[in-house]
């Protein structure tokens, strides 16, 4: 028989060894783990031999499989095969073994249960059952972060509750964790009392071990991807806003100069005066579509943020909306403040007032609109667009997102969330609207935002 220590020890030369050949140092080690266990009375058969191998095998792939899948779900199944077969390995009878991942419910309009992801022996009323976990054996590993045994399952408050569990003398838990949270528990219960010895918890330890990374990895994978196509839909929404602005504005412009221009020609004739008024107007109208394409190729990428920073990218702002639109923008920065952003958060304080400073412009009909960037505390810094216009219900625009054509409420949301940042919208019908939100600029800072 392979020790517990052995075994990972020799599982893990293997790991190492077959990610620097890619894949196949299991199959050159396999001679050394079958001469592991030959050396060790009594002397195996060949057929147990074997079967040894072949567990190694399967475990050595199960292990890989946790190391490379990002598939949350079945990095929590293959937990729990990995979990079973190590305890075979080191000759434990697992035929009679329940084991369980269970996790936190989601649902936060109740309270947090645990609820079963995946399982092995347990019937289907108990996929079921949902527990506290606030109580005995699932309680204590919750409340202290550590893995917890208990020859009593049967007896216990909460795990009584799943009939499967009810004939079981020997429990043992593990938590399931990331960073200082808990998010479930890796459950294992078995008829015989003593079953779960040093030597078994070490290994279900360094299974359920090695599920964390792998959850941790498939968790981050996950963050990425939702970051990817959270980018990939505002760039698609940014492209449909600028269609629309194109076609709505310059397009509909320019499509006009011609017609007037051949309207005055045909008038140089007959009325000398009215074919000059009307060039005149031309001229205008080509003059306000040159200032509204300048001020679209500003929005799409402002280059003085890149050259100048924030400040200068915002009284840019401010004035070509005031040239533009002649709408009044007034801007407040502390510069002190701005010179301690990264670029990054700075892009997206810029993006976020532009965003805002355009739904006041065409919504709000507000006469000023305020876009201040202050120090909120020590190292917190707070952005605030706020106008004097109409105002409205955020209720009602919020509620019916799904049917608008615009998502620019959500879209600033979301690039705040980039930055870790807290967002708020406050407005009410008559009074205006204040858009704010709150840039952590330390790890602790961002830290405490996310408990608000």
């Amino acid at each position: 028989m392979v020790s517990p220590q052995e075994f990972w020890i020799i599982l893990g030369l293997a790991v190492v060894i077959s990610l620097l050949l890619g894949g196949g140092a299991v199959y050159f080690l396999l001679p050394l783990l079958e001469k592991e266990t030959s050396d060790t009375p009594p002397k195996p058969t060949k057929k147990e031999n074997a079967k040894t191998t072949d567990r190694i095998r399967k475990m050595f792939q199960l292990i890989t499989d946790l190391t490379v899948t990002m598939n949350y779900s079945r990095v929590l199944e293959k937990s729990l095969d990995a979990a079973v077969l190590a305890l075979r390995l080191s000759d434990l009878n697992t035929e009679r073994l329940i084991s369980a991942v269970l996790l936190f419910s989601e649902d936060e309009t109740t309270a947090p249960e645990l609820v079963v992801a995946y399982a092995r022996g347990l019937p289907r009323p108990d996929m079921n059952t949902r527990v506290p976990g606030v109580a005995g054996l699932l309680g204590r590993v919750i409340e202290t972060g550590d893995p917890q045994m208990t020859d009593e399952m049967g007896a216990d408050p909460e795990l009584k509750s799943y009939i499967a569990f009810r004939a079981c003398a020997s429990g043992y838990c593990l938590p399931l964790r990331a960073g200082l949270d808990t998010f479930g528990v890796l459950l294992f219960g078995h008829p015989e009392r003593n079953y779960f010895t040093e030597d078994a918890k070490e290994l279900i330890g360094t299974v359920g071990h090695q599920a964390q990374l792998a959850m941790a990895n498939a968790h981050l994978f996950s963050e990425l991807k939702a970051e990817r196509d959270q980018i990939i839909k505002v760039q698609s929404e940014a492209q449909r806003r600028l269609a629309r602005a194109l076609h709505d504005g310059p397009t509909q412009q320019v499509a006009a100069i011609p017609m007037q221009i051949s309207r005055a020609r045909h008038l140089l004739n007959r009325d000398v005066n009215a074919a000059a008024e009307l060039l005149y107007q031309t001229e205008e109208l080509a003059r306000r579509t040159s200032q509204q394409i300048r001020h679209m190729l500003f929005t799409l990428r402002p280059l003085v943020l890149e050259s100048e920073g924030l400040i200068a990218a915002l009284n840019s702002m401010a004035e070509k909306t005031r040239e533009t639109f002649g709408q009044n923008v007034i801007v407040e920065t502390d510069t002190a403040l701005v010179e301690q952003l990264e670029m990054n958060t700075q892009t997206v304080i810029f993006t976020i007032a532009e965003e805002a400073v355009n739904n006041a412009r065409k919504h709000a009909q507000a006469e000023h609109i305020w876009v201040k960037v202050q120090r909120l505390q020590e190292d917190l810094a707070f952005l605030e667009i706020e106008d004097d216009g109409k105002g409205f219900l955020v209720e009602d625009v919020m509620g019916n997102y799904d049917d608008r054509g615009s998502l620019g409420m959500l879209n600033m949301r979301e690039r705040a969330e980039l930055v870790q940042g807290v967002f708020h919208i406050k407005s009410v019908p008559g009074e205006g609207t204040q858009i704010q939100v709150v840039l952590p600029l330390t790890p602790d800072a961002a830290d405490r935002l996310r408990l608000i």
